[in-house]
């Protein structure tokens, strides 16, 4: 994409172009690179429903679009992040863990669940307990690991901190109930310039991804062929 449209029509037909490079990705299975192939598992899915959601919700509240706008940027930074080392696609794949301690420290804040619970909450505790234990012969610990990492850590890893600090704290004021958006002048928090950053963000951030993401599926074709 050499230039971002901004007229609605030109939106529309970019978006179009957009979901279905997202689409194609999709159908690569050629890759045989792990980290390449982790990626090719869960990214394109992902980028495709983002871009789905904005074409259905284009002209909807600038909140829902800024929303769709903020998942593509945060996307960016982390996948920027995971290209530049297999220890760093690593450290974000193990971010998962922190966040299932965090889920279950919710379900069950006393350790283990209460006996008028259904079996299935039960079921998900026993089955916790059981990856917890396993992953401690690896030497993985539940106590000791830290919270989840930010969008602010991502980026400024990926060298994106320019980018972070243009568009992220902009993004918030839209995705969280903000006094800005509660009680702002309407004509201004939801007026046609706010509409356009958002649909230029959201389109800039999502070929980005594309972008970065079949550079580095052609990459690893490549290198499995010898070229």
């Amino acid at each position: 994409m050499q230039k971002i449209p901004l007229d609605r029509k030109g939106i529309e037909k970019n978006i179009y172009i957009l979901l279905q490079h997202a689409r194609y990705i999709e159908t690569i299975s050629d890759v045989n690179d792990p980290m390449a192939k982790g990626l090719l598992e869960v990214v394109p899915a992902y980028l495709r429903k983002q871009i789905e959601r904005l074409q259905r919700f284009l002209d909807d509240e600038l909140d829902i679009v800024s929303w769709i706008s903020r998942n593509l940027m945060e996307l960016f930074f982390m996948l920027r992040y995971m290209y530049s080392s297999r220890e760093r696609y690593d450290e974000v794949i193990k971010e998962q863990l922190k966040d299932l301690k965090e889920i279950d420290g919710v379900l069950y804040p006393s350790g283990s669940p209460s006996q008028d619970v259904p079996a299935q909450v039960k079921m998900f505790h026993s089955d916790m307990k059981a990856m917890w234990e396993a992953l401690e012969n690896y030497g993985i610990r539940r106590d000791d690991l830290t919270r989840p990492q930010t969008a602010r850590y991502f980026a400024e890893g990926a060298n994106l901190l320019h980018d972070y600090n243009r568009g992220w704290r902009i993004h918030s004021k839209y995705v969280h109930p903000t006094s800005y958006l509660l009680f702002g002048e309407k004509h201004f928090v939801y007026g046609n310039d706010a509409r356009s950053f958002f649909w230029i963000m959201a389109q800039y951030y999502a070929a980005w991804n594309l972008r970065d993401l079949h550079g580095m599926i052609e990459a690893a074709i490549a290198h499995k062929n010898g070229t």
